[in-house]
């Protein structure tokens, strides 16, 4: 095995300038993309590819049962896939928001769709639910956007016409079916928006009283730059999450919350463990030297602990690469994020806590010397002068 701390002599604590390049052309290729997917799908949230988690949206359950299997799920799959996401459906979405029945509810006051597709349903993803007879197949798909639809009236409109479409389809394939039957397996939920910035407002809660208490909790156990380092380097891995996450275009549900507060709580270890090497490293020196250079300290606890990083952090993506390869696409949007927040955090705990706990520290120390000469000086200056008799 190679002795990445004998072999590893690259000068760090002296180079943020060097290191905080990457993370910035990062975030910049993000708000590019963040543009283009506005401007493709002409829709905001669309930008960030916002899930019905919290941009609102309807979750339909199929339960075929016994008629459902391996062998043919994929087909019926498609069947239904097909029938939700009908273009006629958006047309007929589009018609209805000018009729008089959709204009009596407001008035005459109503807010006209720009066009079919802004009526038609985009499917986020779909999944098996259950088995033998309670075997169905769930599909997760956007409402109409609220700057057309702030009550979700059209949105339950087109419930209403993809549920017939969806029957429809399924009566040409179960022709022994009867259509009640039918119409009985379907099933759709509406998760409308205020629900969603709800579950907003809770995650940002939760992820600022976790960094809170993670700022705590370092500054009790290290010291106060060591805190805002590590807290500062959070906050790095997050904003490269999200970022890498918009890049890919990677949809963004509570499933990305969960990723986000998984990576806090895992990436804080190797800061932590970086940081506690560097206060044993300097305890030592002090003991046998009052005056030491703590970029090189720094340095040489990166250099210390930098096998074990590199470990800690490979055997981890190990597991999660895999599932992100075999998993289903409700898999990938918790996988793909803690991957990006791994490489994140490794980059962070390695370079940014580091570099910037040098900065802070360095500064710290030239404010101290500073005004220890200006006491100096007003002690010097406030001192009685005596004048020699002639």
């Amino acid at each position: 095995m190679i002795n990445l701390e004998k072999h590893f002599n690259l000068p760090i604590a002296k180079n943020m300038k060097y290191w905080i390049i990457l993370p910035l052309v990062i975030i910049v290729l993000a708000g590019i993309m963040f543009g283009v997917y506005c401007g493709v799908y002409k829709d905001v949230k669309k930008g960030m590819n916002i899930g019905i988690d919290f941009a609102g949206g309807s979750i339909m359950t199929v339960t075929l049962g016994t008629y459902l299997n391996d062998s043919n799920y994929d087909e019926y799959e498609e069947l239904i896939r097909d029938a939700i996401e009908k273009e006629s459906i958006g047309q007929e979405v589009l018609e209805y928001g000018v009729s008089d029945e959709y204009k009596e509810r407001y008035n005459d006051n109503t807010i006209v769709l720009p066009n079919a597709n802004a009526g038609k349903a985009t499917i986020t993803y779909s999944q098996s639910s259950g088995s033998d007879d309670e075997y169905a197949i769930v599909f997760k798909y956007d409402n109409v956007s609220t700057t057309y639809d702030a009550d979700n009236t059209l949105s339950a409109k087109r419930n209403e016409l993809i549920k017939e479409s969806v029957v429809a389809a399924l009566q040409e394939k179960l022709t022994d079916v009867q259509y009640d039957e039918i119409k009985d397996m379907i099933t759709y939920e509406n998760i409308g928006a205020t629900a969603s910035l709800d579950l907003i407002k809770t995650a940002l809660m939760c992820l600022a009283i976790s960094l809170a208490i993670i700022l705590v909790y370092i500054i009790i156990r290290f010291e106060i730059w060591s805190g805002i380092a590590a807290v500062v380097a959070l906050i790095h891995d997050v904003l490269i999450l999200v970022s890498l996450t918009i890049v890919f275009h990677i949809q963004v549900n509570s499933s990305f919350v969960a990723a986000i507060i998984t990576i806090v709580s895992y990436s804080i270890n190797n800061t932590i463990v970086v940081f506690d090497r560097l206060r044993e490293n300097v305890k030592n020196e002090k003991k046998l030297n009052a005056k030491y250079d703590i970029s090189r300290l720094i340095d040489v606890s990166i250099k210390q602990t930098l096998q074990r990083s590199i470990n800690a952090t490979l055997t981890t993506m190990v597991t999660i690469v895999i599932f992100a390869i075999f998993g289903s696409s409700t898999v990938n949007e918790f996988a793909l994020p803690v991957i990006f927040g791994l490489v994140a955090g490794f980059y962070s705990s390695m370079f940014i806590a580091p570099a910037l706990y040098y900065i802070l520290v360095t500064a710290h120390e030239k404010n101290k010397q500073k005004r220890k000469e200006k006491k100096l000086q007003e002690a010097a200056a406030s001192k009685p002068k005596y004048v020699g008799a002639k």
